[in-house]
C-alpha cells in the first residue's frame, strides 16, 4: 500500500513494489516540492495556513537548526526520488533494487540527523549551573524549593538563576556552616583568561632586567635576532633594545635593591653580624666575600651578600681589614656591626684584632669574644689530621671506585651486574677528594650501599678486591666520621640560626672523642687520641659569645651547660665554669638593660602616689593633713630595699621547655612569643644568635 502524501513529503515512505505506483508517488513528491521551492514556502511543519495566519513569533536557534535540518533531509529525499524515476523510465529491474538500497540509506541519513537535533535540544534542557545543588525544580508550580529551607522562589524555562544564587549566598537561614559560601560561587577574574589585559613595556622591561641577573645570561644574548622575533611575537609594542642599555638597566636594579637592604638594616633595630671568607683565584686574584645577618623586630632572620670585591695584592691583614672596613662605610653599618665570622687563617685573625680597636671598644670585655671562628672550619681542621691514620680503611674502597668511574665500558658491566638490579643503574660512583675528608665519608658511605656489587664486579675484572674484613672496617670509619657529616650539616645551616647549638654539637663531638667504643677501638683510638689533641687547642678556651647564645635556649638553658662541664671535668670544676657563664651572661644583659630605654617603666622613688605631695608642700599643709603627709614621706624614706629580679633571674629560674623527640623546635617562635616577658632578653638573643660558618656565595 502507497505511504501519505504526509508520510512521502517528509521521505518516510515505503518504496512500492510496483513500478507504475512508484512512478506516480515520485512524480507526486518532486512536483508538490518543486512548487514549495519555487513560492519559496516554508515546509508543512512550520507553514502558515489560512488568511488568518498567526503573528510572527521569535524563533529560537535551535528551532532554526532543527528546521533548516529537516529541509535539507527533505532536499536529500527529494533529489533520491528524481534519480529512481530516471532509472524507471529507463525500465531497468536492477535500478529499482539500487534505488530502495539508496532510499533505505537516505531514510537511515534523515533519522539521524533528526536524533542530532534531539541530543541538541535535550543538552539544551540539561541544568549545569550550580546552583540545582542546592534547589530542586517543581514543574507543575513553576517554581523551585530550597533543599535546606524549603522556601520556594518563582523559576520557569528560559529565565535566569541569579536569585537562587543570593538566596544560597545570604538569604537560607538553614544552609551548613562548613562549607564557605563565597567559595561555591567564586568570582571569575577577567585578568584570568586575558580579558582586559594590556601590555605595560614598561614592566615587561623590568623583568627582563631581573631575568637576566637572576639567570646569570650574557648581556650580548638580548641581541640574539630570535629572541626579538619571540618578543614581537609576544606583542608588536615590545621593543627589544641593546646590551648597552640592558647593562644600565642592570645597575639601576643593583642600585634599587641596594637601597631597600640598607633600609632594611637600618629600620631592623638590631646589631648586624658578618660572615666572610676569600680565597684566589687561577688568576692570583684574590677575592673577598662579606654576608650580613640579622633578626628583624618579627624575629625573622635575613642574609644579604652586600660585598664582593678583590682585594689588592698582598693579601694580608692590612689589605683585609682595609676592604671590609671599606664595605662597612659604604653600606653606614659601622655602627651596628656586632660580631664577624672567618676562618682560622693567621692574617684573618690580624685583621679582626685591627678591627677590635675601631668598632668594639665600648662592647662588653671590649669585644675580644666577638671575632668567632668558623667551627666547620675547626672541624674539617680536626678531623682532616687523622686521615693519614683511617688511609688504610679508604684507599681500597678509592681503588675500586676510581677503577668503576675510569671508562664508559667498565661502568656498564658494574650497571649489569646481578647484584645491581634491586638498584637504579648508575652515571658514576662518587670518588672523594683526598684534601676534603666529608667527600671521603660520602664515597664511603655510598660504597657500602654498593658493597656487594662492588666486590662481584672486582672479581670479574680480576682486581684486588675487598674481603669481609676489609668491609668492616670500611663501616667503623664510615660510621665515625658521620658524627663529624652531621655536626658540620647543622653549621653550615643559613636559614636557621646556629650560635645557640654550639654547645650541643661541639660537645657533642668532645664526648664521641672521649667514647671507650672508639678509644678502645685498635684501629680508631690513635685517631681519637689525635683529634682529641686539635679538639683541646681551638676549643680548650669556648668563646664566651657562643656560650653565652646557648643559654638563650629556653629548652637548656644552665642544665646543659653544666651536665657536659661535669662530663668534661668533673662536678667542682663544673660549678666554676658555670658561675663564670653565667657572670658572661648577666654582664650582656646588663649592657642591653644600659641601651634599651626602660627608665620609663621605673617608679619614680620621689613622688607619692597615694597622697599626691613632696616635701616642698609641708609648710603650706595644716593640723590632720600636714601630719599624713609627713607620715607618707617618712614611710617612703625608710621602706626596706628589696632587691628586683631581673630578666636573667626569672628566665634562669623558669621551667625549661619540654624536649620532644622528632620535633623541630623553632627557638625564633618561642622568643617571638615571650618577647614580653624578657625584653631585653630578646633583644639580646636577636644580636647573639650568628652564624657559626663563614659562608660564601656558590659559584
Amino acid at each position: 500500500m502507497a505511504a501519505s502524501a504526509g508520510e512521502v513529503e517528509m521521505g518516510l515512505g515505503e518504496v512500492p513494489p510496483v513500478a507504475d505506483r512508484q512512478v506516480g508517488a515520485s512524480a507526486k513528491m518532486t512536483s508538490t516540492y518543486s512548487r514549495a521551492r519555487k513560492t519559496k514556502e516554508k515546509p508543512l511543519a512550520v507553514r502558515k495556513s489560512g488568511r488568518h495566519a498567526r503573528p510572527a513569533v521569535n524563533i529560537s536557534s535551535m528551532e532554526k537548526a532543527k528546521r533548516l535540518t529537516v529541509e535539507k533531509n527533505l532536499d536529500i529525499v527529494a533529489q533520491s526520488h528524481l534519480e529512481h524515476l530516471k532509472l524507471l523510465i529507463l525500465g531497468s529491474n536492477t535500478s529499482i533494487v539500487r534505488m530502495s538500497n539508496s532510499q533505505t540509506a537516505e531514510q537511515s541519513q534523515f533519522r539521524e540527523g533528526a536524533d542530532e537535533v534531539t541530543q541538541l535540544t535535550n543538552r539544551r534542557s540539561k541544568k549545569r549551573s550550580r546552583v540545582w545543588d542546592f534547589f530542586k525544580e517543581l514543574p507543575d508550580e513553576g517554581k523551585a524549593i530550597c533543599v535546606y529551607c524549603q522556601t520556594k522562589l518563582s523559576y520557569h524555562q528560559g529565565i535566569g538563576v541569579s536569585h537562587f544564587k543570593c538566596h544560597i549566598l545570604s538569604g537560607c537561614q538553614e544552609f551548613p556552616q562548613d562549607p564557605d559560601r563565597n567559595e561555591i560561587f567564586p568570582v571569575r577574574d577577567p585578568a584570568a583568561d586575558g580579558r582586559g589585559f594590556v601590555v605595560d613595556p614598561a614592566v615587561t622591561r623590568d623583568f627582563m632586567n631581573k631575568f637576566w641577573i637572576s639567570a646569570n645570561i650574557a648581556f650580548r644574548k638580548i641581541e640574539n635576532s630570535f629572541f626579538k622575533k619571540m618578543m614581537k611575537s609576544a606583542h608588536p609594542s615590545l621593543n627589544v633594545h641593546g646590551r648597552k642599555i640592558l647593562k644600565k638597566d642592570c645597575v639601576g636594579v643593583y642600585d634599587e635593591e641596594k637601597k631597600k637592604i640598607q633600609n632594611s638594616l637600618a629600620n631592623s633595630g638590631s646589631s648586624v653580624s658578618f660572615t666572610t671568607d676569600m680565597w684566589t683565584s687561577v688568576q692570583e686574584l684574590g677575592y673577598i666575600c662579606l654576608t650580613a645577618h640579622y633578626i628583624d623586630e618579627d624575629f625573622n632572620l635575613h642574609m644579604h651578600t652586600i660585598s664582593f670585591k678583590s682585594v689588592p695584592y698582598p693579601h694580608n691583614a692590612a689589605a683585609i681589614h682595609s676592604t671590609i672596613m671599606d664595605c662597612l662605610h659604604d653600606w653606614d653599618l659601622s655602627n651596628k656591626a656586632f660580631a664577624i665570622t672567618l676562618d682560622n687563617a693567621t692574617s684573618n685573625t690580624a685583621a679582626v684584632n685591627k678591627l677590635k680597636a675601631k668598632l668594639w671598644m665600648d662592647k662588653p670585655f671590649g669585644g675580644e669574644d666577638l671575632h668567632v671562628r668558623c667551627a666547620a672550619h675547626i672541624l674539617n681542621l680536626v678531623v682532616q689530621d687523622g686521615m693519614d691514620i683511617i688511609k688504610v680503611a679508604v684507599e681500597p674502597v678509592r681503588d675500586v671506585v676510581k677503577h668503576v668511574n675510569s671508562s664508559g665500558p667498565r661502568l656498564q658491566s658494574f650497571n649489569l651486574l646481578p647484584e645491581m638490579s634491586g638498584h637504579k643503574p648508575k652515571k658514576g660512583l662518587h670518588l672523594d677528594v683526598p684534601t676534603r675528608w666529608n667527600s671521603t665519608h660520602t664515597m664511603l658511605e655510598e660504597a657500602l650501599k654498593y658493597k656487594a656489587a662492588l666486590t662481584s664486579y672486582a672479581d670479574v675484572q680480576n682486581i684486588q678486591g675487598h674481603t669481609v674484613e676489609d668491609w668492616n672496617l670500611a663501616k667503623r670509619v664510615c660510621n665515625f666520621l658521620k658524627n663529624f657529616a652531621d655536626a658540620t650539616k647543622v653549621f653550615s645551616m643559613h636559614k636557621f640560626p646556629t650560635s645557640h647549638r654550639y654547645l650541643e654539637e661541639i660537645w657533642g663531638i668532645r664526648g664521641l672523642l672521649v667514647d671507650e667504643k672508639y678509644t678502645k677501638d685498635d684501629f680508631l683510638k690513635d685517631l681519637c687520641k689525635d683529634m682529641k689533641d686539635k679538639f683541646d687547642k681551638y676549643w680548650d678556651q669556648p668563646n664566651k659569645v657562643l656560650l653565652v647564645a646557648s643559654l638563650l635556649d629556653p629548652r637548656y638553658k644552665l642544665v646543659l651547660l653544666r651536665f657536659c662541664f661535669t662530663e668534661a671535668f668533673g662536678e667542682e670544676i663544673s660549678e666554676e665554669r658555670v658561675a663564670n657563664v653565667r657572670y658572661w651572661f648577666t654582664e650582656y644583659y646588663e649592657y642591653y638593660e644600659h641601651m634599651a630605654e626602660s627608665s620609663s617603666h621605673r617608679s619614680n622613688i620621689h613622688s607619692s602616689p597615694e597622697v599626691g605631695g613632696s616635701a616642698d608642700m609641708l609648710p603650706r599643709q595644716k593640723g590632720k593633713r600636714k601630719l599624713e603627709l609627713a607620715f607618707a614621706l617618712f614611710r617612703q624614706q625608710h621602706r626596706p630595699n628589696r632587691r628586683r629580679r631581673s630578666e636573667v633571674d626569672m628566665y634562669l629560674e623558669d621551667a625549661l621547655v619540654p624536649l620532644r623527640e622528632d620535633e623541630c623546635f623553632d627557638v625564633l617562635k618561642w622568643w617571638k612569643r615571650n618577647v614580653e616577658n624578657y625584653p631585653v632578653l630578646a633583644k639580646m638573643a636577636r644580636d647573639l644568635w650568628l652564624p657559626n660558618r663563614h659562608l660564601v656565595p656558590r659559584a
